[in-house]
C-alpha cells in the first residue's frame, strides 16, 4: 500500500506542478534547441534571447493556447513516468533496507550512504525511462514545431520520417540513462538534506510541513540541475523537430566548437526555475496529498466500523 500510495501521490503532485510551469518549460526546450555560430554577431528575427523573449514570442505567433502546445502529451508523460519513478523507487528503497535489517540483525539504526541512495535513484529512474522515453520524443516535436498536431500526427510523421523504424520512439535514450544520475542526485540530496536541516527521519514524509518539503525539493533540484545540465542540453537537442544529431557526443562536440563551452548549459536559468518550481511543489503537494489521503483511508475504515457494527447490532 505504502508503495501505490507514494506512486499515485508522486505522480498528481509532479502533474499539477508541470501544467503550473509549463510555459516556462515550453521557453527552455525552445532555448535549448536553438543552434546558433558564435561568428554570427546579428540576432535574427526568429532567433529567441531569453526567456521572457521567448515567451513573447511564440504568444506574439501562436496565441496563449502557443504557450501550451504539446501539454497534454507532455503532462500525460510526466504522470506515467512519475508513477513508474516512485513506484520503483518506494519499492526498491523498502526491500533493500528490510536486506540491510536482516543483515544487521537489527543492532543499531540503518541509514542509506549517499552512494546506496544514488544507486537506488539510478535503477529507479532507469526502469521509468524505458517506459516513457516514446511519450518524451512526442512531447519535444510538439514543442519545438509550430503546428498544433495531436500526438497520434506527430507519431506518424516520426514514424514516416523514420521509414517506419519503432527506434526512432527511443532516441535519445542513451542520454536519457545517463540522465538518471538527475533524480538519483535530487532524491539522495532529499534525503541527506531532509535530515539534515530538519532532523527528520529518512522515511518519514508526513512530518514535513508544505514549506519543508518545498525548500527540499527546491535545494536538491538545483544542485542536480547544475551537474547535468549539458546532459539535458543534448537530449533536448536530439528530440528536437528535425535535428541533424544522432547521439549526445554530437550535440555536446557541436556546441562546444560552435557556441563555446557556456552554451553546454544554455537555458540553464529557466531550467532552474522550472526545476525549483517543478520540484519543490511537486514535494510540497505530494506531501499535502499523503496526509490527505491517509485521512481519507482513516475516515473510511472508521465508517466501514461503525456500519459493520449497526449490521451487527
Amino acid at each position: 500500500m505504502a508503495t501505490l500510495e507514494a506512486a499515485f501521490t508522486g505522480a498528481v503532485a509532479s502533474s499539477v506542478a508541470n501544467v503550473v510551469v509549463y510555459p516556462l518549460d515550453l521557453a527552455k526546450t525552445l532555448l535549448q534547441t536553438q543552434l546558433r555560430d558564435r561568428k554570427d554577431e546579428e540576432v535574427k528575427d526568429d532567433e529567441y534571447m531569453g526567456v521572457v523573449d521567448c515567451m513573447w514570442k511564440v504568444l506574439k505567433s501562436s496565441g496563449l493556447m502557443g504557450l501550451y502546445r504539446g501539454i497534454s502529451t507532455s503532462i500525460m508523460g510526466n504522470f506515467v513516468q512519475s508513477f513508474c519513478y516512485f513506484f520503483c523507487y518506494t519499492f526498491l528503497r523498502r526491500y533493500y533496507y528490510a536486506m540491510k535489517v536482516v543483515r544487521s540483525k537489527g543492532q543499531g539504526k540503518l541509514v542509506f550512504s549517499t552512494a546506496e541512495e544514488l544507486v537506488l535513484g539510478i535503477a529507479a529512474a532507469a526502469g521509468s525511462q524505458l517506459f516513457t522515453s516514446p511519450i518524451s520524443v512526442i512531447s519535444t516535436r510538439q514543442q519545438t514545431v509550430k503546428s498544433r498536431d495531436s500526438a497520434i500526427s506527430v507519431a506518424k510523421q516520426i514514424l514516416e520520417e523514420n521509414h517506419g523504424d519503432l527506434r526512432a520512439f527511443w532516441k535519445g535514450l542513451k542520454v536519457s540513462l545517463v540522465l538518471t544520475v538527475n533524480p538519483s542526485i535530487t532524491y539522495a540530496s532529499y534525503q541527506k538534506l531532509k535530515k539534515l536541516l530538519f532532523s527528520v527521519d529518512e522515511f518519514t514524509e508526513v512530518g514535513l510541513t508544505a514549506r519543508q518539503n518545498f525548500v527540499l525539493g527546491a535545494l536538491s533540484k538545483m544542485i542536480s540541475t547544475l551537474i547535468t545540465q549539458p546532459l539535458i542540453v543534448s537530449k533536448v537537442s536530439l528530440q528536437s523537430a528535425g535535428s541533424r544529431f544522432t547521439n549526445f557526443q554530437q550535440v555536446i562536440h557541436y556546441l562546444y566548437k560552435h557556441e563555446g563551452v557556456l552554451a553546454l548549459w544554455k537555458g540553464l536559468r529557466p531550467q532552474l526555475i522550472k526545476g525549483l518550481l517543478v520540484q519543490g511543489l511537486l514535494f510540497m503537494f505530494k506531501g499535502e496529498l499523503t496526509k490527505a489521503l491517509r485521512r481519507l483511508l482513516f475516515l473510511y475504515s472508521n465508517l466501514l466500523v461503525t456500519r459493520n457494527k449497526r449490521l451487527l447490532l
